[in-house]
């Protein structure tokens, strides 16, 4: 064992530390709404192609929050879209600058009466796509602008997340009725200075499609919003789940007063959940975001991309570049899934998550169609979903993106950090960096005595990154003990390394080369 000099310890604490992060983790929010209604009827996605609209019964819209806690900033948009692709998704990210990019989840409602966004919907077998271009381009740029307004909006908030089991008379699984996914799950944010609602966010699994008429319109998802709007105030965000195979609304369809009824009841659903909200004044934000490569099997979407109708340079290839986020927000904890993942996989996927609520995110920053597990894909229950599915293995890649997140992200937790220091661990997943953690393995113990400390490991093996608080009985490669006061000092600015490691406030032991690694496994 030894001791390094003060010149590596300054390196390795600057790597170490994000001086960003705001120990606090003191909530702001903020929220907009833009109408993304085409000026002219357009062709109708979902059901079957060549289906304009005669009507617009009612606007479709952009709906976005940003929220940020500390440093950390992030967006979430929920759209009145049948999906967006992946190239839109970043062409959108790249028009706002007031929210990193990485940290932008744009989600779809996946209404079967809204605007086509995906191209397939037109005439099809006439190469006629069925995305008017010019408002493409504007809804896109809407999107964005929506993004910017919230971050303008954003304001001290306070943070309320509910959830509730057994929502009924909304959906039905018309494949397999016994594997439904009834649970619904609300984040809410309210001024800190006059207790108004900013905005509130809702997560069920259902497709909004009992309106298959020849009208515009957000379907259920529209009378969801004016139960909630009319009585908390705010804007309502709409966020799908594991509504694949086939979980469709409860009810026979094309009836206006049902389509308000389901509405109402989901809307009055997430109402009482609130009844019985947990109210965070402060709540650590961590968000983590992998990009995965899934193998395509469809012929018949490698056809239409071939035809031109979709929007985007998609499917070029036999492989599709998607992304899978998770976030935790104080005790909520969210992932993202880049389609219609059968609900199979959402309790799947749900299992694994620590948080409460939890919020599987359907239809987010992609659309691939359906996802199935391997099991399911190509049975002829399923024969609908595999056939607008883009693969075999996309479920079981999406599935282990997101549980790996979700076991290397630490517990949820109640309210803020137990201490600033459990706030810089907390935050430490979200900026892990597996690209730069090649071949790596190396565990690192770090001791932080007083009020507020404890001790952390910090494992780095197979491109993956554990951190848990608390002793293993293994043997450290490094280990480095300081005090909370120090620690806090130095975050501060109030103390510099040197002094501390001169003073012997600060120890750095072990292998040299790996003490000096640590910084580079992680972006600050």
């Amino acid at each position: 064992m030894f001791r390094l000099t003060p010149a590596f310890t300054t390196a390795i604490l600057f790597m170490v530390l994000p001086l960003s992060i705001a120990w606090s983790q003191s909530l702001q929010a903020g929220a907009a709404r833009v109408k993304i209604t085409p000026e002219k009827l357009p062709y109708l996605a979902g059901y079957g192609a060549n289906r304009r609209a005669e009507e617009v019964h009612d606007d479709v819209y952009a709906s976005a929050v940003v929220i940020q806690a500390g440093e950390t900033k992030m967006a979430i948009v929920s759209c009145d879209l049948i999906g967006l692709l992946y190239p839109a998704v970043q062409d959108i990210r790249s028009k706002v600058a007031s929210v990193p990019a990485t940290n932008i989840i744009i989600a779809a409602t996946h209404t079967h009466s809204g605007p086509d966004s995906i191209g397939l919907w037109g005439q099809p077998e006439q190469g006629v796509s069925g995305v008017d271009k010019e408002w493409y381009a504007q809804m896109k740029q809407k999107v964005a602008d929506a993004i910017e307004e919230a971050a303008k909006n954003l304001q001290p908030a306070v943070l309320r997340v509910a959830s509730a089991e057994g929502v009924t008379g909304v959906s039905r699984n018309t494949r397999v009725a016994e594997i439904l996914d009834t649970s619904v799950a609300v984040l809410q944010l309210r001024s800190a200075s006059d207790n108004k609602t900013i905005a509130t966010v809702v997560n069920y699994a259902v497709h909004p499609e009992l309106m298959n008429i020849r009208s515009l319109t957000s379907d259920i998802v529209h009378y969801m919003r004016q139960t909630i709007e009319g009585a908390e105030g705010g804007i309502a965000l709409f966020l799908n789940g594991a509504q694949g195979g086939m979980v469709t609304v409860d009810s026979p369809g094309n009836d206006w007063k049902e389509c308000e009824r389901v509405g109402n009841t989901l809307g009055q659903a997430a109402l009482n959940a609130l009844k019985n909200a947990t109210e965070l004044k402060e709540a650590p934000l961590a968000i983590q975001r992998a990009e995965i490569t899934i193998p395509v099997d469809n012929e018949r979407f490698k056809q239409a991309a071939k035809a031109g109708l979709f929007p985007e340079p998609v499917l070029q290839t036999d492989e599709v570049v998607t992304e899978v986020m998770h976030v935790t927000l104080g005790p909520a904890e969210l992932v993202t899934v880049p389609g219609e993942a059968l609900p199979n996989i959402g309790f799947q996927i749900k299992r694994h998550m620590k948080g409460n609520p939890k919020l599987v995110i359907g239809l987010a920053n992609d659309e691939l169609g359906y996802i199935l597990s391997e099991a399911d894909y190509g049975l002829s229950l399923y024969s609908y979903e595999t056939s607008m599915s883009v693969g075999e293995k996309a479920g079981r890649l999406v599935a282990d993106a997101l549980i790996a997140m979700a076991k290397q992200s630490p517990p949820a937790v109640a309210g803020a950090a137990s201490s600033p220091v459990a706030a810089f661990f907390d935050n430490l997943p979200s900026r892990f960096r597996p690209e730069r953690a090649y071949g790596a393995k190396v565990l690192y113990r770090i001791t932080i005595t007083g009020e507020g400390g404890g001790v952390w490991e910090i494992e780095i093996a197979n491109n993956k990154c554990n951190i848990r608080r608390g002793a293993s009985g293994a043997q450290a490669d490094v280990t480095i003990t300081t005090n909370a006061q120090t620690f806090l000092a130095l975050v501060e600015g109030r103390m510099g390394p040197e002094q501390a490691y001169m003073s012997g406030q600060l120890v750095v032991d072990g292998d040299l080369f790996l003490a000096q690694r640590l910084g580079d496994f992680f972006a600050f």
